[in-house]
């Protein structure tokens, strides 16, 4: 039978491992949630070896690009390459996204579904009858459609040396950190897409079998703690 300093070993990796499954369960339960949520990034839990010589896990986020979707919109913009838009919130923040599910504010200009203007503020005229954003991100409208269209401003994209190192903040936005590097304004280029929106990265079968594998180690490990504990208290027992 092994010792009781062979059974503590046993349990304290055990336990370990199912925290680390448990957190790895979270995570993918997190991107299965927002498998349908629009230009969602899913995020990734890595295990790496810690200096104790046991595996600790390490979250990541996956910026590969989703698949784009024709929509009816006209302020749906997609992003067709890697980048983010900036955002400004109402007290002053700037946020990235690539959720360009874009409506209008009450003063008119193009913000996301959460309150933040799109670019420096692009403001649409109540008597425009037609909008236009061209593949640089130039947006123009149309009083009349027998005239030339009025340009009104451009939706910028820029780019990050390190993505993975942006901070998530919720409702699909992010910010800039230290590791992320600042921000490089893409010029000429042709990478917006309108009456488009890009869909999550969320492989959803994939999450689905990765779940069941973390279930299935969880519940091994389950019943592992319990043949364990019956060992232990044997071993007790016996001492006695």
């Amino acid at each position: 039978m092994p010792s009781g300093y062979n059974l503590q070993g046993i349990i304290r990796r055990n336990t370990i491992n199912a925290l680390t499954q448990f957190e790895r369960m979270g995570f993918y339960s997190e991107n299965i949630s927002n498998w349908s949520t629009n230009a969602y990034k899913a995020t990734r839990f890595e295990e790496i070896l810690g200096e104790n010589g046991y595996a600790k896990g390490v979250v990541r986020t996956d910026h590969a690009q989703g698949s784009i979707q024709v929509t009816k919109r006209p302020l749906d913009v997609a992003l067709d390459g890697a980048g983010f838009i900036p955002v400004t919130s109402k007290t002053g923040e700037i946020f990235y996204t690539r959720d360009g599910s874009f409506c209008l504010g009450k003063d008119g200009y193009i913000m996301t579904q959460t309150g933040e203007i799109v670019g420096s503020g692009i403001q649409i005229g109540a008597d425009s009858v037609k909008v236009e954003i061209r593949k640089n991100g130039d947006v123009y409208t149309y009083t009349d459609l027998s005239k030339e269209p009025e340009y009104k401003g451009n939706i910028p994209v820029v780019l990050f040396q390190n993505p993975e190192g942006l901070k998530e903040v919720g409702g699909n936005k992010y910010t800039k950190t230290e590791i992320s590097g600042d921000e490089q304004l893409i010029v000429d280029h042709s990478r917006i897409k309108q009456y488009s929106i890009e869909r999550s990265n969320v492989d959803l079968f994939d999450h689905v079998n990765q779940v069941m594998r973390v279930n299935a180690s969880l519940l091994a490990s389950t019943t592992l703690m319990g043949a364990v504990d019956s060992m232990y208290e044997k071993a007790i027992n016996i001492r006695e």
